[in-house]
């Protein structure tokens, strides 16, 4: 009996413990981000012809992160619009298409990278936060 009621308090424990985690996270998230570059293929990376065409098209390029769970995303001038969640263990921004979300590389104040998926491809998207 003392085993059990050692388990139901540190499954408890674990539950609330990562509920306010998701929340701080959440919290932090909320706002508008510039997408500032791209990258696709390894090879281009170091390329600056291929870096000043990339950054120029992206101007004007964002993610809008909602509190009411919505985003909004601009890329080329091309919009999508849904909503968002954290996975469970905080590290994928999930998205309601299955095929569709983020894997969060580096989480900063005002710096985002994300590693997006979208029908099997995968690109890195550096961003910085402009308001929120």
């Amino acid at each position: 009996m003392k085993f059990r009621n050692i388990i139901f308090l540190s499954l408890s424990m674990l539950f609330l413990f990562s509920c306010s985690m998701t929340k701080k996270l959440e919290k932090q998230l909320v706002g508008k981000y510039a997408v500032k570059m791209i990258k696709t293929e390894p090879e281009k990376q170091g390329d600056e012809a291929y870096l000043k065409i990339m950054e120029s098209l992206l101007e004007g390029s964002y993610i809008n992160f909602k509190a009411d769970k919505t985003y909004e995303l601009s890329i080329v001038g091309k919009k999508r619009n849904g909503t968002w969640r954290f996975s469970d263990n905080g590290k994928s921004i999930l998205t309601d298409k299955d095929d569709f979300y983020f894997n969060i590389v580096n989480f900063a104040e005002n710096n985002l990278e994300l590693k997006s998926f979208n029908n099997k491809k995968s690109v890195l998207i550096f961003l910085e936060k402009i308001s929120g």
